[in-house]
């Protein structure tokens, strides 16, 4: 997803030990422990890539990385918490060395259609690469060890947002499944970093959805069209989602559509369910994150 924001818009803790998480504020380990207990359904994939020129498919890569989602839902009504995944990245050797990483996790108290509080953080490799040109340099030039990325945190209250993005060095070989990269980056929001807040009156009395909540309850809904805001990074954007009939495969195809309402940039994806359940973890993803790249996320047995 591309823009300022839109490119980290996509996206349970890496399954909870892995990545861990501690209880959301205004929230107590007891009445944690007295929720229903978790449902969890998690999905893990492989990424192909596709260069294109002036649109038309020039280049394929199979198996360039991997990724994974996850939606974890305990409790019910008022009580509930769910927690939305998505991670995915490269893998250097398989990838003519690139090394990029996308990583999201967002933490919903209360119905979906109505949360009470939203919590997010993701990281991002910084890329620079915008034309094919520049992604070819990048290939050529020899690594330097180190890579930027950049974090970026948020909590959505009712009719109230606060977030904070930071930018910071790590090991340029980091896959995104690595808990050293996100230990990091967690850590430098302990120290000083510029918080900025937005007052959302038209949400006076929920909190304004984050991107991958808002997804999860469009998805659900399984209409022909659906449209949602949410609120990511202080600024509002608008989803849009059309589906239609399951295939002779029986995966329900949706297209989607991002507009953030600042900028008025649009960004597209499509994503495949599963027809046989009622599950929102996408079978098969596909987007475009550069006009010259189009990677594709297919489900593979864990």
């Amino acid at each position: 997803m591309e823009g300022r924001s839109s490119r980290r818009g996509f996206g349970a803790a890496v399954l909870g030990a892995l990545f861990g998480r501690g209880p959301i504020k205004g929230q107590s380990l007891a009445s944690l422990a007295s929720l229903a207990p978790a449902q969890c359904i998690s999905r893990t994939y492989r990424a192909d890539a596709v260069v294109l020129l002036l649109g038309f498919p020039i280049y394929r890569l199979a198996g360039v990385g991997g990724g994974q989602a996850s939606l974890e839902e305990t409790g019910d009504g008022q009580s509930s918490q769910r927690t939305l995944f998505f991670a995915a990245g490269s893998e250097p050797e398989r990838a003519h060395g690139f090394s990029r990483v996308g990583w999201m996790r967002e933490v919903v108290l209360g119905p979906m259609g109505a949360p009470t509080e939203a919590t997010y953080f993701g990281v991002l490799t910084s890329s620079p690469e915008e034309t094919l040109e520049h992604a070819r340099t990048a290939v050529t030039a020899p690594p330097s060890g180190r890579s930027l990325f950049r974090a970026v945190s948020g909590r959505n209250i009712a009719g109230h947002s606060r977030s904070a993005v930071t930018n910071f060095e790590f090991a340029s070989g980091a896959m995104w499944s690595d808990r050293g990269l996100i230990d990091h980056a967690q850590s430098i929001f302990q120290s000083h970093v510029d918080w900025r807040e937005t007052c959302w009156p038209k949400s006076p009395t929920q909190a304004p959805p984050t991107f991958l909540c808002e997804v999860a309850k469009l998805l659900r809904q399984r209409a022909r069209r659906a449209a949602g805001r949410y609120v990511y990074d202080e600024q509002e954007y608008l989803l849009e989602l059309e589906t239609t009939a399951a295939g002779h495969d029986h995966l329900v195809p949706v297209r989607g559509k991002i507009r953030n309402l600042c900028t008025g940039h649009e960004t597209l994806f499509r994503v495949w369910l599963d027809g046989a359940s009622n599950s929102v973890v996408p079978v098969k993803i596909e987007f475009q994150p550069r006009s010259f790249l189009r990677l594709t996320f297919e489900a593979v047995a864990a």
